[in-house]
């Protein structure tokens, strides 16, 4: 039997008050969340949760990723992007990625960039087994959106060429 583990994501939008940081140890806890992927991080006050290590990309754009893990999973060969927009590491056979895409209508040309050019170039030679997640700010049909679809044809094309499947 293969081991089995807990993986989140969340966008914590520069949470960083003490109150706050006690909510997600909480949840990590009671969860029992093994992995979590942070975006959005504007302060390191992750390193400081209980039982959990900090693996952080601290870029060019203030708006960082971070990805919590389990005291005893330890991450290798971690990539980041100089924008803070993606980070990925290995950790056993997988190699899991974490990405914060631009929003809004202003930041579309930025976010096509993420998915064309920044994360390609952060996956390249990557192995089969893959594990991607963060905030995308779009979506790849309607099924996925309540009100305006922000499609993003880079993404679709970066799901396709890395054969990802949406979960």
């Amino acid at each position: 039997m293969s081991d089995i583990y807990k993986i989140a994501t969340f966008n914590v939008n520069g949470m960083a008050t003490p109150p706050r940081i006690a909510m997600l140890e909480d949840f990590l806890q009671k969860q029992e969340i093994d992995v979590i992927l942070l975006q959005e991080v504007t302060r390191p006050v992750f390193g400081d949760i209980r039982g959990f290590a900090a693996y952080t990309n601290i870029g060019t754009t203030g708006r960082w990723t971070v990805i919590l893990t389990r005291d005893h999973i330890q991450l290798t060969n971690i990539v980041c992007l100089p924008t803070d927009r993606g980070m990925a590491a290995d950790f056993q056979n997988v190699t899991i990625v974490n990405i914060y895409a631009p929003s809004g209508a202003e930041r579309r040309g930025d976010m096509e960039n993420i998915f064309s050019n920044e994360l390609p170039y952060l996956l390249w030679g990557i192995p089969q087994l893959l594990l991607v997640g963060g905030d995308f700010n779009s979506f790849l049909t309607n099924l996925d959106a309540i009100g305006h679809l922000n499609y993003s044809r880079a993404m679709q094309e970066f799901n396709r060429g890395f054969d990802l499947v949406d979960m």
